[in-house]
């Protein structure tokens, strides 16, 4: 059996990360519609003025936003909403500034590993996370790149890993980045105690838990 390696000090100082590239869908995952309302009722009669009225931020977004832009190199929305839209809930939000830049309309595979190339950015590194299946998964995970999706009732059906919403991305990605690190050295070779606590291993019972599976 393979021996651990310890790593270098300036290793240890340096936090290992899973993800360095996080993409976020806007409706349905950073704002949703108040009360429960159903979107199909806006896209009725869609308009900048009815947008400010008809959405609002999911719970804890502004928080995630700030944690994300302290853990992460890259934070992109990528949506198929429209500019006049997008830009009046995010002036209203107040969340504009967070975003390295907002991508709209197109396929989101295709634009995420368009961008991650111009940018020469490895797309092993960056993450989808979306509450469509069909536009923020199926799509993404075609052209490389990882993708979760934000818990509703409505993307179910869908087989995917999950969080209930963008207050607890920063919480998943830190057990990711666990997931990532070396095995503690000890001198001696490693065994299955160093992976698994309990019956699973570390990360995916985190994973579970943050899911809350």
């Amino acid at each position: 059996m393979r021996e651990c390696t310890c790593p270098m000090k300036s290793e240890v100082a340096g936090r290992i990360r899973r993800y360095r590239h996080v993409f976020l869908d806007a409706e349905g995952t950073l704002y949703v519609p108040r009360n429960k309302r159903s979107r199909w009722e806006f896209w009725a009669d869609p308009s900048p003025d009815a947008a400010v009225e008809f959405f609002e931020l999911d719970h804890g977004v502004v928080e995630a936003l700030g944690k994300l832009r302290k853990q992460v190199d890259t934070l992109v929305v990528v949506s198929r909403n429209s500019d006049r839209i997008l830009g009046a809930l995010f002036e209203k939000f107040g969340i504009g500034h967070w975003f390295d830049r907002v991508m709209l309309n197109g396929n989101k595979g295709h634009q995420i590993r368009r961008y991650l190339s111009e940018h020469g950015l490895r797309k092993e590194d960056a993450i989808m996370i979306g509450d469509m299946p069909e536009l923020d998964l199926f799509p993404v995970q075609k052209a490389g790149v990882d993708a979760i999706l934000v818990d509703r009732e409505y993307n179910r059906w869908a087989s995917a890993e999950r969080i209930r919403g963008v207050r607890e991305l920063p919480d998943w990605l830190k057990i990711a980045d666990l997931a990532e690190e070396p095995l503690p050295c000890r001198g001696r070779n490693a065994t299955l105690d160093d992976f698994v606590v309990g019956s699973e291993p570390r990360a995916t019972k985190s994973l579970k838990a943050i899911a809350g599976a």
